[in-house]
């Protein structure tokens, strides 16, 4: 285990050292080559542009947010667009969907509504290690309605988790430990394809559909498109970790009085959880309701925290909404949304995507298969990125370029693109926080996250791929 460390953290020290510099080099070698005669000139400024970016989001050899600042400066200088143009990517409903979401995940935590709720459903399915993996998926499916953070969600129950654990009796690596901790990170991960709000990707994805000309998917549409899918993948993945992992125990000694315990601690129901309460529900009606009362999602989001910072009514202080948003996240997100509008406006994305199409001998391909094709690329790309926000940003634009290639709706590939990967960063430890974060308890492996992620990974894209092409197009999507 030390060795793995030790090496992975020498591996990471090398990335971050050269990261800049090749960057640099990247973009000067895009630069200097002829520019295609397909391609404009300042598409080929953008290309060489996205070139230098994308290896600063691969190796983050400098911060993740600082590298999507950079793209403002950048492109202006570079005559890629004007600062106005350059910084569009900052106004997108997308980033203020994300903002009003954070708020509102750090109401639910302030008042300890959220782990309320996570000892009710415990208490509800019961305490041998089977009902408990299954009342941790369970409860990721319900907070993922209410947070907006995988990360966030995970920090949530792995307190829960790690004293479960404990209260089984048995130190070190157990097969019970890897399969709740597995099953905390994995399952959070996979629900969050199938709701809007869950993770960031999803509301980008949605941004970039827009921006190709297709349609506003809202909330609602999300969940019937997404959410069956994501379900099915969910407790698919929860089999899979019980098959792999079985516990060595079968019930939890005390389990009961646990969580008992825990309950008597929270007291009762406080008026701020009933508040945060109300103004979920309240966003969640309005979200549901938007194709009847055409109220904007974001709108109907940003309109309801804001209620939780009203004298009398809310209980949230700003310093309370700052410590739950990420602005990591927001600037990440804002720099990637300015930047692949730039690769799109200008045809960058497009030749890129005519490149890559013709080099992956696609053309000969149905529509199915290319698609399963581009997703099952894209999976396993998860490999070379930590998070998943800037690999969603970094290839969309490349993948809406793809269907503008063979004249098909943008929205068949890249519905299912970004769902794959918000939800399946699953192969490695590194590949999102949530694995770091489990991983870093040392109660697990690296191999432990090929081992059932290879699995939950190859079913996902055949999944979605099949949906593209038959569930959602019944549905009228396309």
């Amino acid at each position: 285990m030390n060795t793995i460390m030790i090496r992975k953290t020498s591996f990471g020290d090398w990335k971050k050292r050269l990261g800049l510099p090749v960057a640099i080099l990247a973009t000067i070698f895009v630069l200097i080559l002829q520019a295609p005669p397909t391609l404009s000139i300042v598409g080929h400024k953008a290309l060489a542009l996205f070139a230098g970016i994308f290896v600063l989001y691969l190796t983050e050899s400098i911060p993740l947010p600082i590298t999507s600042l950079a793209i403002v400066p950048l492109a202006a200088l570079m005559g890629i667009a004007t600062p106005a143009g350059a910084l569009e990517g900052f106004a997108s409903t997308s980033v203020y969907l994300i903002v009003g979401a954070f708020v509102l995940a750090a109401a639910m935590v302030k008042s300890k509504l959220a782990e309320r709720i996570t000892y009710k459903m415990m208490q509800w399915v019961g305490t041998t290690s089977t009902r408990i993996t299954l009342g941790i998926t369970l409860v990721n499916i319900l907070l993922a309605f209410l947070v907006p953070s995988s990360t966030a969600r995970t920090a949530i129950l792995l307190p829960v988790c790690i004293g479960i654990i404990d209260v089984f009796g048995k130190e070190g690596r157990t097969k019970f430990a890897v399969n709740l901790l597995l099953t905390l990170s994995f399952t959070n991960a996979t629900i969050s394809a199938g709701i809007l709000t869950a993770t960031v990707p999803n509301p980008v994805t949605v941004d970039f559909i827009a921006k190709a000309g297709g349609p506003v998917i809202t909330f609602t549409q999300w969940l019937l498109y997404g959410f069956p899918p994501a379900l099915l993948m969910t407790f698919f993945t929860w089999w899979v970790i019980q098959k792999m992992y079985p516990p060595e125990t079968l019930s939890l000694p005390g389990g009961e009085s646990y969580l008992k315990e825990k309950l008597r601690e929270l007291g009762a129901v406080t008026g701020d959880e009933k508040r945060s309460l109300f103004v979920f529900l309240l966003v969640v009606g309005l979200w549901v309701t938007g194709e009847m009362t055409k109220i904007d999602t974001t709108i109907a989001c940003l309109s309801g925290v804001i209620l939780l910072f009203l004298p009398k009514i809310g209980f949230l202080s700003w310093a309370d909404a700052n410590k739950g948003i990420s602005w990591q996240i927001i600037f990440v997100a804002g720099g990637g949304i300015s930047l692949g509008a730039m690769l799109m406006k200008t045809g960058a994305a497009k030749w890129l995507a005519v490149t890559i199409f013709h080099s992956l001998g696609l053309a000969s391909l149905s529509v199915t298969f290319m698609l399963i094709i581009i997703i099952f690329v894209l999976q396993y790309f998860h490999i070379l990125f930590v998070g998943t926000t800037a690999m969603a940003t970094a290839f969309l634009p490349i993948v809406i370029g793809m269907a503008q290639v063979v004249d098909i709706n943008p929205i068949i590939f890249a519905l299912p693109a970004g769902m794959i990967m918000g939800g399946y960063p699953l192969l490695m430890f590194y590949c999102t926080l949530p694995n770091i974060l489990i991983y870093g308890t040392g109660k697990l492996q690296v191999g432990d996250f090929p081992r059932v992620g290879f699995i939950v990974c190859t079913v996902a894209c055949l999944v979605y791929g099949l949906c593209a092409v038959t569930y959602w197009k019944w549905l009228g999507l396309y």
